[in-house]
């Protein structure tokens, strides 16, 4: 009976150690994810655009300052005052491009901050897809040592089996002679 048992476990410890050496640590199945790639093309895209409507908003203040400069040539009375008046005319449509220009740059703060968002975002991405091959990895490597631990320890029992038979028997056949 100790001969079957023992024969049975190293069997056990052989299929074991079969299945350890067929189990493959795979690469990881996590995909990044559509909507953070998405908007961190989105983000990208408005940091290298220009801020809606600047385009529009400078033709209107140049045409402003163009009707006003047209507008004093007809109504001045002598050079000094069209100068004076062209002079303030400028004045304002130089301070009005400053303002438009400060709109747009800190536009281009908030279109900044989106990119670091979504880069943030990808980040977190790309850290989510390594958590996950480690993971995979690690359970893959568990499950092999559990089979590798098994089956060990059924070849230990199964050694120990017979040498306990073989020990049985030399008792038995020894007290015969």
């Amino acid at each position: 009976m100790g001969g079957l048992s023992a024969g049975a476990k190293m069997i056990q410890a052989a299929r074991q150690n079969k299945l350890a050496n067929k189990i493959v640590v795979p690469d990881a199945d996590y995909a990044v994810s559509p909507y953070a790639q998405n908007t961190l093309s989105l983000a990208k895209q408005m940091f290298n655009s220009r801020m809606p409507g600047m385009g529009i908003a400078e033709r209107n203040i140049q045409a402003n300052n163009a009707n006003a400069n047209a507008g004093i040539m007809r109504g001045a009375t002598d050079a000094n005052q069209a100068l004076a008046l062209m002079g303030a005319a400028q004045a304002q449509t130089d301070q009005s491009l400053t303002n438009l220009g400060m709109n747009e740059a800190n536009y281009q703060m908030q279109a900044y901050n989106n990119v670091a968002g979504a880069n943030a975002g990808m980040t977190s991405e790309m850290d989510k897809l390594f958590q996950d091959q480690v993971r995979k990895q690690t359970m893959r490597i568990n499950e092999k040592n559990a089979l590798r631990g098994a089956a060990n320890e059924n070849f230990g029992n199964g050694l120990n089996d017979l040498t306990s038979l073989a020990f049985m028997g030399q008792d038995y056949f020894g007290k015969k002679k």
